[in-house]
């Protein structure tokens, strides 16, 4: 576990106390601090994968409050540090996970965030349980005892067949009765897409995109729906590759 800190006060001396707790709490690092409010909102991004966001609240120009309104979407965790005990309540209402009284002693923050830290390592291990879990599927054979495992990572694309799907992966195909809703919620949390009334893909097998036809690793071919076009496009956008020179 290694959790990236943000620490934002208008006062050094108590940003260096917070760095210096961080640096003695296992699992924890700093990214980056700011004695300026607005230097902070202007240059923290949700693509910094912020965990800890500590923050003080009364400070010149933008409190902490109003700053977290602004930011507090692009934080896993926010840590009030501030002198005074009044601004609890408006805290709670911008979702702070803690509110640290200053003086804040070593004692204090390691009590303070060893809650978040458990909390951590327990949804670490939920995520990990689940991926065990969801590495692969089970469907129904052909009698009421027969079961195939397939490795979700195997699998190429889904396609709907009446009140049937096959299942088509790298090696084979499986027939079973399902529909296309059902297996898509069960893959939810991997990486496929729908994208027609008939297929769900997966997004690794994906070999090229010409217009509106898929080509897949094993030279399938399958056309994009009018109805899905734009979820997908919008996924290979994400995805693309992109220089920032002049055109």
């Amino acid at each position: 576990m290694n959790l990236k800190c943000v620490v934002i006060d208008d006062e050094q001396h108590a940003i260096e106390v917070l760095t210096d707790h961080i640096s003695e709490m296992p699992g924890l690092t700093v990214f980056k601090t700011f004695t300026s409010p607005v230097q902070a909102l202007t240059e923290i991004t949700i693509e910094d994968e912020i965990d800890l966001l500590f923050m003080d609240i009364d400070m010149p120009g933008i409190n902490g409050i109003e700053l977290a309104k602004n930011i507090r979407e692009k934080a896993k965790y926010l840590i009030f540090t501030t002198a005074h005990p009044d601004y609890a309540l408006q805290a709670f209402d911008v979702q702070s996970d803690q509110y640290l009284l200053k003086p804040i002693s070593f004692a204090k923050f390691a009590l303070g965030i060893d809650r978040i830290l458990k909390k951590e390592a327990a949804n670490a291990k939920t995520a990990s349980k689940e991926a065990d879990q969801l590495a692969a599927l089970y469907i129904k054979g052909d009698h009421k005892y027969a079961f195939s495992n397939i490795a979700i990572d195997d699998i190429l694309y889904i396609k709907a067949l009446q009140n049937y799907i096959q299942i088509i992966t790298k090696s084979e195909t499986h027939t079973t009765y399902l529909t296309l809703k059902e297996i898509e919620k069960a893959l939810e949390s991997h990486a496929f897409i729908r994208v027609n009334k008939s297929n769900i893909v997966a997004k690794a097998s994906i070999k090229k995109v010409d217009g509106n036809i898929i080509r897949l690793v094993n030279n399938e071919m399958i056309q994009i729906g009018e109805g899905y076009k734009e979820a997908f496009f919008a996924y290979v956008q994400s995805s693309l590759l992109k220089s920032n020179r002049n055109q």
